[in-house]
């Protein structure tokens, strides 16, 4: 068995150069490609493109966090309470925090996934149209997740049990941001 691993691993070694080189050739080709496509857009049109990739981004993550109360007595300092915020640091007390999606977490995916892929990649009068509209659908489903969490967002008894983490309000920037960049090309050929 020793035999053959050190074989395999003799075989393996040399060809980990190659593979290396070509996946390195690979994505500075990629990256080449990128720089060019995205030098070619005009100003608006990086900006709507960032917009929405930073957007499709944060719709990705959990934007709900709850506690769990583990019995043990603790008392967080000032760092522990914001890397939960952040989602980055796990608590040292007896309360665990549990990052959690949205009910309708695809709902808000599609359509931002829609807006950085037709915001970024294609050039037509339809556009400017299309983008105004996925951008409202995703502005009145956040609107009804704020009025009406339990339906869209959460199914917790009382408000007080889950707060929104730093990636929802990051979302709902960027939808912001997003949206009036996209309301300029209501009659303009992107």
């Amino acid at each position: 068995m020793i035999k053959n691993l050190l074989r395999d691993l003799s075989l393996a070694l040399p060809a980990t150069s190659v593979v290396l080189n070509g996946w390195k050739r690979f994505l500075s080709q990629l990256l080449g490609r990128f720089i060019e496509f995205y030098s070619e857009k005009s100003g608006k049109e990086k900006l709507i493109f960032v917009l929405a990739l930073l957007q499709l981004f944060f719709s990705l993550g959990s934007w709900i966090n709850y506690s769990i109360n583990l019995g043990v007595e603790s008392g967080q300092d000032l760092i522990s309470k914001l890397g939960n915020f952040f989602g980055i640091e796990p608590s040292r007390s007896g309360i665990e925090e549990v990052n959690v999606r949205t009910a309708a977490n695809i709902f808000f995916i599609i359509p931002c996934f829609l807006t950085f892929f037709f915001g970024g990649f294609w050039r037509s009068e339809w556009i400017g149209k299309t983008i105004v509209i996925l951008q409202g659908f995703s502005g009145i489903l956040l609107l009804l997740g704020v009025l009406l969490p339990d339906v869209f967002f959460v199914s917790f008894i009382r408000d007080q049990d889950y707060y929104y983490n730093f990636n929802f309000y990051a979302f709902c920037s960027f939808w912001a941001l997003t949206t009036l960049s996209s309301l300029t090309l209501w009659n303009s050929k992107l």
